[in-house]
C-alpha cells in the first residue's frame, strides 16, 4: 500500500478528489471562472488517478 503513494498518477487523484470533496462541503474558490476551472482539472485528475496502472503486487494477489 505504500508504494501506491510513491506514483504520481495516485497522488494527483488524491489531490483531485480532495478539491472536488471540499466543494460539496461549500469550500470553493471565491471566481466562479477559477473555481469551474479547478473542478474540471481535478475531475481530469481523479480520472487518470483511477485509470493510471498503479503496478502489480509483488505478491501475486489481486
Amino acid at each position: 500500500m505504500l508504494e501506491k503513494w510513491k506514483k504520481p498518477a495516485f497522488i494527483l487523484g488524491i489531490l483531485g478528489a480532495a478539491k472536488l470533496a471540499l466543494g460539496s462541503f461549500g469550500i470553493d474558490i471565491p471566481d466562479n471562472l477559477i473555481n469551474d476551472i479547478a473542478n474540471g482539472v481535478s475531475a481530469i485528475l481523479v480520472l487518470v488517478g483511477i485509470i493510471a496502472d498503479h503496478g502489480k503486487p509483488k505478491d501475486g494477489t489481486v
